[in-house]
């Protein structure tokens, strides 16, 4: 009886979470702001700025 219950309980909540997984939002909706903990004009502040705009591109932001 408790398997059957604990089944029952588990395939509720998981029906119930169904609607909220189709409730997207527009992302990014505020700026995002990418800190990079090395110096300027190292190989990772070159990635990190190659990065940015490509996600600038792709979100069609600046």
């Amino acid at each position: 009886m408790k398997r059957r219950t604990l089944l029952a309980a588990t395939a509720a909540s998981g029906l119930a979470a169904i609607p909220f997984a189709s409730m997207g939002e527009a992302y990014p909706s505020k700026p995002i702001t990418v800190v990079v903990p090395f110096a300027a004009g190292g190989p990772t502040d070159a990635l990190a700025r190659i990065l940015c705009q490509r996600m600038g591109e792709r979100w069609a932001s600046s």
